[in-house]
Formats: structure tokens, C-alpha cells, sequence
């Protein structure tokens, strides 16, 4: 099965578009990097970092963090994960009309998604599946939660 996705760009200073692939796991090494940075927090420390491409949002980089103590620990009622949308930036240059999609979690909620089936959840497994997922980062407690999926 082939790992491209299709991103759709303008040119600059017109209405056409061309089409640009992105292949995954192409923006590997700039998503060790990012994470890399993450795990140095004491607070809320990354126990879980896993890199993917889900069937919706393809042309965009997705990044799924369980992180000790986010949102204070707290399960959103509405069963969604908090999500950061980035454009390029210097850092982490991406092709115009792709995105950085920061998907963080606690571990409490984490394991609540799994076992409510969130579609979040879903979505990652899928990905998992179709060999379009991997964990960048995982501690001890990382490792449990991944087996739970």
C-alpha cells in the first residue's frame, strides 16, 4: 500500500494549483526533533509520542503526545483529544497548505478514549493498520498505554 499523500498547492501569485506528494513518513527526523525538545519537560512529562497519518487531514503532519498532568488530568466530556494546528515555521517547514496537528492527552483520558472507542482512537489504530503510525517516544508507562491500543 503506498504511503503518499496528495497535497494541493497554489502557486505563488496565482490561482492554479499544482499538486506536491508528501510521502510518509517524510517529516520523520523533524518530528524526533520536536518531540525531543518535549521530553526535557519535568512537569508534564511525555510519556507516549506517536507519528501518523490518518485518513483525514493526509497532506498534514500528525502528532499524537500523552503528556503527565495535561488539561489537569481532566477527560473532555465532549470525548476529543485538545488539538494544536500549526502552519510552517522556520522549525518545522512544511509545504503551503499542510499543517502540524499537535494532538495532546493525558494518560487518564488516553486510557478512557480507548476504552470508550473514541474516534480519535479509531482513526489512530486504523493507522496503525495500514503501517502509517509509529512511537517516536515511549517511557514505561508509554509502552503500557501503547499496548492498550
Amino acid at each position: 500500500m503506498s504511503n503518499e499523500a496528495m497535497v494541493f498547492v497554489s502557486e505563488p501569485g496565482t490561482s492554479k494549483s499544482s499538486r506536491e506528494i508528501v510521502r510518509y513518513p517524510a517529516y520523520l527526523a523533524a518530528v524526533k526533533s520536536f518531540v525531543k525538545q518535549h521530553q526535557h519537560r519535568k512537569e508534564q512529562p511525555v510519556h507516549l509520542a506517536i507519528y501518523y497519518a490518518g485518513k483525514r487531514h493526509v497532506a498534514d503532519v500528525q502528532l499524537l503526545e500523552v503528556v503527565g498532568g495535561f488539561g489537569s488530568d481532566r477527560v473532555d466530556p465532549g470525548r476529543k483529544f485538545f488539538e494544536f494546528v500549526y502552519g510552517s515555521t522556520l522549525g518545522f517547514p512544511l509545504p503551503s497548505k499542510a499543517y502540524l496537528r499537535l494532538i495532546l492527552t493525558n494518560p487518564k483520558e488516553f486510557q478512557e478514549a480507548i476504552a470508550s472507542k473514541w474516534k480519535a482512537i479509531t482513526e489512530l489504530r486504523e493507522s496503525f493498520r495500514r503501517g502509517r503510525a509509529q512511537v517516536i517516544f515511549a517511557d514505561r508507562l508509554g509502552r503500557k498505554l501503547r499496548g492498550l491500543l
